[in-house]
């Protein structure tokens, strides 16, 4: 069962990946560089876009809002989905997948999530200043929430590492029941911003 699930990961993985595991091995130091360019420049260039949309469109709830319900499905589909890729990168013993997921874990955590993650975080700041900082009960219980998914993200970022360190020491068990928590903070969330209960 294992083997059928990591050979069906390596047959759906771009064949361009072979190449950039070629450049991983050979630690190439200006692929390195670039790639470290890029983790640096990317939520830069985010953080000044919104706050250039910020100034052009400073009293508008709607845009901000927008912005914010983009970013916060972005950000929810890599913690959807890292850690899923997680429980094959533990289930695998063979090189080949190993490198391929090690490539696909860490593009989602730093070119889709964590610029996701800051986006969010930026037009939720946004609205509350909107709202002049006067936030109900509820509004305070899910940004309890929210904490809670950003400590998640650090722990997703601590078991990348640990793959790519190849010092993982946890099951795909673990990790089948990691990746239920954002479930339950998304559900927890919606329910607050749906139903605005009286706290």
């Amino acid at each position: 069962m294992a083997h059928s699930l990591t050979t069906w990961i390596v047959e759906n993985v771009q064949k361009s990946q072979e190449s950039t595991r070629s450049t991983l091995i050979k630690k190439d130091p200006g692929e390195t560089m670039n790639r470290t360019l890029l983790k640096i420049a990317q939520p830069v260039f985010l953080a000044s876009l919104i706050g250039l949309i910020f100034l052009l469109f400073r009293e508008s709830f709607a845009t901000a809002k927008i912005i914010h319900l983009l970013a916060l499905i972005s950000w929810f589909a890599g913690l959807f989905y890292l850690p899923r890729l997680f429980v094959y990168h533990a289930m695998t013993d063979e090189q080949s997948v190993d490198e391929n997921l090690k490539v696909m874990e860490y593009k989602l955590f730093y070119y889709i999530m964590t610029p996701a993650m800051i986006l969010t975080l930026l037009t939720g700041i946004w609205m509350v200043e909107l709202w002049r900082w006067s936030m109900p009960g509820w509004l305070h219980l899910k940004l309890a929430l929210v904490l809670l998914l950003l400590i998640y993200h650090y722990q997703c970022w601590r078991h990348l590492n640990l793959f790519s360190r190849n010092n993982n020491c946890n099951s795909h068990t673990y990790y089948r029941l990691f990746n239920e928590i954002p479930t339950l903070l998304l559900i927890g969330i919606v329910i607050l911003v749906v139903a605005k209960p009286v706290l």
